[in-house]
């Protein structure tokens, strides 16, 4: 008898146990037109890659079991809504909305919903932001009036965090606070240049009349970064990307030889509690660009000065098996499926010139590519030498309906539902979007930067075809 208790309890710590190491997301979409969310797997440690999975939907339902040890976020996107938010073991969310009316039919249920509608909040801040642009410029003190207003927004918020820090994991409130700090930073440095249309320093030394005492006081501050917060990936990353835009805007320019200095004028930007993850995160950033090799070797030096050895050992790693494509290289072999639903690869376009650009969507910076080259696609669209190839990372469906509604001209493929998995977007380095090559008839990279200019990319493709003739 007594060996059937503990039998039972045994099972009963290990069921608990494995529960505890799962989070369940189930959700109804009212007017769903889509096949699948993708969803988007953000760990709260810098070394772990994102990675996205696609969750299907099926009679407006959809449903998914993570397995996860710490809280965790979950990025959603269903091609035309974004939404998301903090998960931790033994949550049991329930996610309802209305695909074609989201912001006001949003509603979240269930063990773990006030995380994520504290996210969403937290969200809401950087679309608020855009829009309280232009009602700041009417004022007299602009960045005094805007501050104010994210500040009321940031007390709210935080107010949220404090109340639902009891029924939550102290890291869970720890990792949201982190999140806001995140928010509060970028939009408060996006609004002041945006508000006059300047860098950071330009603003300080010419619009006196427009700056209080008070403003400045607050914008010199914005750059002394908070320690607190070294544990958040959210709030290393926005400093990592402010800290960046600021001496890209405001020390390159009066500073010789930058290139060499710029990890070293980070670092003395930084606390010491913010070094190790900001300069990880923003070698990692630089190594996905195509570094050269006196930039690899100004990496290596910022590595080796890494106190996290962790850190440090990636990065080492990230350029030890790091080599750019560059022009002249055989061009990786891809196997995708068409718009008829058939197989291509780099056999397929022998002999021709391939324009390749990735995309998405979503992606504005894609469509404004697209307005850019219709000339030359037009010029070159009855040449049979030439190939201009669109590869998607959206899922079928959006893919399909993208390419209808934009009219996006040329052949078009899509990554199979990989996403940003698909092996295409490895072996092409694909960090960023667009991305864009042009590959020679005779199979070669041609360009890893073609022009956006239209002139100048005619010239390219011309250039890249006469290769067949010789």
């Amino acid at each position: 008898m007594r060996t059937n208790i503990l039998i039972q309890l045994l099972m009963f710590l290990i069921g608990y146990n494995a529960l505890a190491r799962t989070a369940y997301i189930s959700g109804v979409v009212t007017n769903a037109d889509s096949g699948s969310l993708q969803c988007t797997i953000i760990s709260p440690q810098l070394q772990t890659e994102n990675t996205s999975i696609l969750i299907p939907v099926q009679d407006g339902k959809f449903e998914y079991q993570f397995e996860i040890t710490a809280p965790t976020f979950l990025n959603f996107s269903d091609g035309v809504n974004y939404f998301g938010g903090f998960v931790e073991p033994g949550d049991s969310i329930l996610i309802r909305y209305d695909k074609l009316n989201f912001a006001s039919s949003i509603v979240y249920a269930g063990v773990g919903k006030e995380k994520f509608a504290i996210s969403a909040s937290i969200y809401e801040i950087k679309v608020f932001t855009r829009k309280l642009v232009a009602t700041a410029k009417t004022q007299q003190y602009p960045i005094d009036f805007a501050f104010a207003t994210l500040d009321s927004l940031h007390d709210v918020v935080e107010k949220r965090i404090d109340q639902s820090s009891g029924s939550m994991l102290a890291e869970s409130a720890a990792q949201l606070r982190g999140y806001l700090a995140a928010a509060g930073l970028s939009a408060r440095y996006n609004l002041i240049v945006a508000v006059f249309g300047d860098s950071f320093d330009n603003i300080l030394n010419t619009q006196g009349d427009r700056l209080s005492k008070e403003t400045v006081i607050n914008m010199r501050a914005l750059l002394n970064f908070d320690k607190a917060f070294s544990g958040s990936r959210f709030y290393a990353d926005a400093v990592k990307t402010v800290a960046s835009i600021y001496l890209e805007e405001n020390v390159q320019p009066v500073t010789a030889d930058f290139a060499t200095k710029r990890y070293r004028l980070l670092t003395d930007m930084l606390p010491p509690e913010l070094r190790d993850p900001v300069l990880y995160l923003t070698l990692k950033s630089d190594i996905a660009n195509q570094p050269s090799e006196a930039d690899q070797l100004v990496m290596q030096a910022t590595a080796a000065q890494l106190e996290n050895s962790v850190y440090r050992q990636s990065i080492e790693n990230l350029l030890t098996g790091y080599k750019p494509l560059i022009a002249g290289d055989k061009a990786p072999d891809f196997s995708l499926e068409n718009l008829n639903g058939n197989k291509i690869n780099l056999a397929s376009f022998a002999g021709k010139t391939i324009y390749l650009d990735f995309w998405f969507a979503s992606c504005g910076p894609c469509h404004m590519l697209f307005k850019a080259i219709e000339p030359v696609k037009k010029q070159f669209e009855n040449d049979d030498r030439i190939v201009f190839l669109t590869v998607s990372i959206d899922n079928k469906d959006v893919w399909k309906k993208a390419v209808t509604k934009f009219g996006v001209k040329g052949l078009h493929a899509f990554t199979e539902n990989q996403l940003r998995t698909h092996p295409i977007i490895q072996s092409y380095q694909v960090t960023a979007y667009p991305t864009t090559y042009i590959i020679g008839p005779n199979g070669k990279i041609f360009s890893t930067q073609p022009s956006q200019n239209p002139e100048i990319l005619k010239k390219q493709l011309e250039d890249s075809i006469s290769i067949a003739g010789k």
